[in-house]
């Protein structure tokens, strides 16, 4: 690529390193949702690591799937969203559900896509404006109360207290995320 500098035409190319590190950027087949903060799980001094939401929803009802089972995908912070979706997908074989639409997304040339935690999933909320794509619906998480519910988010206020534990058969909206 060629720039003008007022004088002269100079070439440069754009590479990893010069992608901006910020909310709301594109990178890693996605948009960056979350940096990790000091005191955050997977926060590395020096490193720049965090969150990134697929840049649209992949569904807009999906079940949370196997109600009346516990599967035992209890962890709700900010790291455990991957754990919780592999908990769910080797637990739950039902098809179509939340986390194994996640689990089974190729985007953007990656295929380590899951459901996020309740925790990840209020940082998307949080992040909304700067990553883009959502709409006015409630968001599954891949956090687990019991038996028959899990929690959601909805993204029409922020609320993301008990008020939002759905049952698992209530078809909600799913954005997938992955690390970097």
């Amino acid at each position: 690529m060629q720039l003008y500098n007022g004088s002269a035409w100079m070439k440069f190319s754009l590479s990893a390193a010069s992608v901006p590190m910020i909310v709301g950027a594109p990178f890693g087949g996605g948009i960056i949702a979350y940096i990790f903060q000091p005191g955050d799980p997977g926060y590395v001094l020096g490193q720049t690591h965090g969150l990134i939401a697929a840049p649209d929803d992949q569904s807009a009802n999906a079940e949370w799937g196997c109600l009346g089972d516990l599967l035992g995908a209890f962890d709700t912070q900010l790291g455990t969203g991957a754990e919780n979706t592999t908990t769910i997908v080797s637990e739950c074989a039902e098809a179509g559900i939340a986390a194994r639409i996640c689990n089974n997304l190729i985007l953007g040339g990656f295929s380590d896509w899951y459901l996020p935690s309740k925790d990840e999933l209020n940082k998307l909320y949080l992040n909304r404006i700067a990553i883009g794509g959502f709409t006015q619906n409630i968001y599954w998480s891949s956090s687990e109360i019991e038996e028959t519910s899990a929690w959601a988010q909805s993204f029409f206020n922020g609320e993301n207290g008990e008020q939002l534990e759905f049952p698992k058969n209530f078809e909600c909206a799913v954005r997938a995320i992955r690390y970097f």
